[in-house]
């Protein structure tokens, strides 16, 4: 089957999380892919993640700037035409070459959006199947009765030798290690470990070049901060092989997402994963990842969490089992027994 697909990639947006893993496995398969993504001055998300594969054509910007360079998506012959986060796209341009994207392919919209669409704009587009990834998406049935749930997949597992990651990003041997991640407009919850875990831990932070933090003039012993540009995928991927847990923050976000695709591609390193109970952002989660209520109560979960061997060797069990269910492998082959549902018929969404 050829397949193209129009998406961001090799960007930290969490529509590159979602597209990027099943892009891989489609080609594994054996079926052809082209990606259609954007521009390097007009992306989707804050930085870059990786180098672009031989397959990925930048052709487009954001919605913003409607920019479209239709050649390579008209002239690249494919079956199935995907298109993700259609809301960040140039719709305007897209919907001037849809028709005859639709005489040569079977068109699949994946929706990203956590509300139903009040621009008109966003319904313009005749596709013949609609899949979304959450039941907190079920509003999209009122509007395409056909939609088809495919849930979000997640990045595969990867082990790697905790020291040897330490080595690599040259942290201490010797302490448990609490990762709090954050992100571009997200601010870190914890900022004092509890005094039974500051001989034996240390709190890594990682933040971007600018974000301003009181404590980098003179951080405590039990602190370490590093300053880091968008994470390439391996080297995120690193600090979890080093770390004992990552506390993940988040109640909304800037844009329109559904879930914390962060917490998807994190949890396949065996890294245990700290949320914020009251955040629905981890709502596919249930007990894959621990949730915390106030500050005090986070405390009480680290000291537990690195004091007991059996729990947190549990979470890890949990953890990969919620991974082999949402495999790439499973999710995008989904996708397959859809694409082929569709070139067999003729009807619309």
């Amino acid at each position: 089957m050829k397949i193209g697909m129009m998406s961001a990639w090799n960007t930290d947006s969490g529509v590159a999380v979602c597209a990027e893993p099943l892009g891989k496995v489609w080609r594994e398969m054996g079926h052809k892919l082209t990606v259609f993504t954007f521009t390097k001055d007009d992306f989707h998300g804050d930085g870059f993640t990786g180098e672009d594969e031989d397959y990925v054509v930048r052709c487009f910007g954001t919605r913003r700037t409607n920019y479209l360079d239709p050649i390579p998506i008209l002239t690249e012959p494919f079956d199935i035409f995907v298109v993700q986060d259609l809301n960040m796209l140039p719709i305007d341009n897209l919907a001037k070459i849809f028709p005859l994207i639709q005489k040569k392919s079977k068109t699949v919209h994946i929706v990203h959006e956590n509300t139903i669409p009040q621009e008109a704009s966003f319904y313009q587009l005749d596709w013949d199947g609609v899949a979304y990834f959450c039941r907190r998406q079920n509003f999209m049935k009122s509007v395409y009765p056909k939609a088809k749930l495919i849930h979000f997949p997640c990045f595969p597992m990867r082990i790697k030798d905790k020291l040897k990651a330490r080595e690599k990003l040259e942290l201490p041997f010797n302490k448990k290690i609490i990762y709090v991640f954050c992100q571009r407009g997200y601010k870190p919850f914890l900022r004092e470990l509890p005094e039974e875990l500051k001989e034996k831990a240390v709190l890594l932070v990682v933040i971007p070049p600018e974000y301003e933090f009181l404590e980098e003039e003179s951080p405590p012993p039990w602190m370490i901060i590093r300053r880091e540009e968008t994470l390439l995928r391996e080297k995120f991927d690193d600090y979890l092989f080093a770390s004992d847990a990552i506390i993940l923050h988040k109640f909304q976000s800037r844009y329109r997402a559904v879930v914390s695709s962060t917490a998807f591609q994190a949890i396949g390193t065996g890294c245990p994963i700290l949320v914020p109970g009251q955040s629905d952002f981890f709502f596919p989660f249930k007990e894959e990842v621990l949730r915390y209520g106030d500050i005090e109560n986070l405390k009480r979960i680290l000291i537990d969490l690195v004091e007991d061997g059996e729990k947190y060797t549990a979470l890890q069990a949990r953890s990969e089992q919620f991974v082999k269910q949402n495999s790439p492998e499973n999710i995008a082959k989904e996708y397959i027994k859809l694409f082929r549902s569709l070139i067999g018929k003729s009807s619309r969404a």
